[in-house]
């Protein structure tokens, strides 16, 4: 039995590396015929998010907010205000939707703040049909200077950002001179070594995601090398506190780990079992990200917010 189960192992791994190949050569030949279709052609494999349909609980709270738009190289940017106070943004991760955090409103309204959430470029509600996490990094940035005509209604106090957004979230606040506490839950923080380590497990040429990136950076100012989320962390102007599942099967745990053991303005607190997605639902999560923010009002926490746990492992 073990080697029955052995031999199917090895032969996963042959037919992975198999197409791994085919894939490899296919790209290969369709880059010298022809580059700008096989950029359009993994922009929309890589690059394009799919949809996330909201529950009808959840239109009805969007319903409810205050619509208002940014605009983002060139795209219009989706928003909504819910709640009256100073403003906490939320930024979701990759296929998500800024109403994917409303587990977070009611505890936030009863703690004084509103809600301010958005559709990330080529999500939702937003214009676009392909994004990255430059691009995200960007409109956090647009909300956090209003520099779109806003009105100072937004008064942003800090930050909750979940995957990517809170890759993107890093992004920004290392260019910005005054920066809000943040809470980023599952982030990504070697960005570079995942987006190319994907790259690499379906087989694609290095010339060709290399090329195709470089763009994204040209257009944007930044670059993955030297903006990558690990390495701005200790220059950032703010505490960040790192929610992290010690299971996290698509943000490597250990990422946060370390930065948080090297950056002073770090706290990491772990959750154990629920993975990359189910963390944002938990209460305990929830309540502590909450508290975290209590003292930007200068109040005291709701007896609720102020019995959330304080130690390192959360379940």
């Amino acid at each position: 039995m073990r080697y029955a189960k052995e031999d199917a192992s090895q032969a996963r791994v042959r037919t992975v590396r198999f197409r791994q190949f085919a894939l490899k050569m296919l790209l290969t030949v369709l880059w010298r015929m022809s580059r700008a279709f096989t950029k359009r052609t993994l922009e929309k494999l890589f690059f394009s998010p799919h949809a996330y349909r909201p529950t009808p609980s959840e239109n009805l709270r969007l319903e409810a907010g205050r619509r208002f738009q940014v605009h983002v190289n060139g795209k219009a940017i989706q928003c909504w205000q819910l709640g009256d106070g100073p403003g906490i943004l939320f930024v979701h991760g990759w296929n998500g939707r800024g109403i994917q955090f409303h587990p977070f409103f009611d505890p936030l309204a009863a703690a004084g703040y509103s809600a301010v959430i958005f559709d990330a470029p080529a999500h939702g509600e937003s214009q676009g049909r392909t994004t990255n996490g430059f691009e995200i990094a960007e409109t956090v940035r647009a909300l956090l200077n209003n520099d779109n005509g806003l009105d100072s209604g937004l008064n942003i106090k800090g930050i909750i950002a979940h995957s990517l957004g809170a890759s993107a979230v890093i992004m920004a606040l290392s260019r910005q001179d005054s920066c809000p506490d943040a809470v980023l839950i599952a982030p990504p923080l070697k960005l570079k070594e995942i987006l190319y380590g994907t790259f690499e497990h379906h087989g694609i040429p290095k010339d060709v995601y290399r090329s195709i990136i470089a763009e994204m950076e040209d257009a944007l100012g930044y670059t993955l090398e030297k903006d990558n989320p690990h390495l701005l962390v200790k220059d950032i102007k703010s505490e960040l506190l790192i929610v992290h599942d010690r299971e996290d099967r698509t943000a490597p745990y250990k990422d946060s780990e370390e930065v948080s053991k090297r950056c002073s303005n770090v706290t990491l607190h772990t959750t154990e079992g629920l993975g990359h997605r189910r963390i944002l639902a938990n209460r305990i999560v929830v309540d502590l990200a909450v508290s975290h923010f209590d003292r930007v009002l200068g109040e005291s926490p709701t007896s609720r917010h102020s019995q959330a746990p304080k130690e390192k492992e959360l379940k």
